[in-house]
């Protein structure tokens, strides 16, 4: 028999924590909640100020004079997809793209920061979309105990 009372109750806490998050400006709204994490936690991990609108066109961070899109997954264990859909054109405002793969209850599980000029020669034609493929950014790759910010990491540390 379904529990609807463990049902409301949860859905109760999930919807208080999402107003919550949004209070201390870890999230904008109830949308997307894994692509803001991603973002608020490179904007706190290098100082950096985020795009008032969520569909800012290139770049999601502004750190210093340098513009950065943020791309976040939280896969499933069985999930073998490693690529990131990027929409861009040539021309695009971004100087970095961060990719931040997180486990299933968002631990960091790989954390790439890879400069765009060396992103566009590593942007693949799949189907009918452009991927950037994580394997392709290896060389790119921070080891989750290099990145600035120990107490900040410490919440999303495996």
């Amino acid at each position: 028999m379904t529990d609807y009372k463990e049902i409301k109750k949860a859905l109760d806490n999930y919807l208080n924590s999402l107003t919550q998050l949004t209070k201390l400006g870890v999230t904008m709204n109830k949308k997307d909640f894994t692509s803001q994490i991603g973002e608020w936690l490179v904007a706190e991990l290098y100082d950096g100020k985020r795009a008032e609108s969520g569909i800012q066109k290139d770049w999601d961070i502004k750190i210093g004079d340098k513009y950065i899109q943020v791309k976040t997954h939280s896969k499933a264990a069985t999930t073998t997809a490693r690529w990131s859909p990027v929409k861009y054109d040539e021309n695009a405002q971004i100087d970095e793209i961060i990719t931040i793969v997180f486990t299933p209850d968002y631990k960091i599980k790989e954390f790439y920061k890879t400069p765009w000029t060396e992103a566009l020669k590593l942007i693949k034609r799949q189907k009918h979309r452009d991927v950037l493929n994580w394997d392709d950014q290896r060389k790119f790759l921070i080891k989750v105990e290099d990145l600035p910010n120990p107490n900040l990491v410490a919440l999303f540390k495996i």
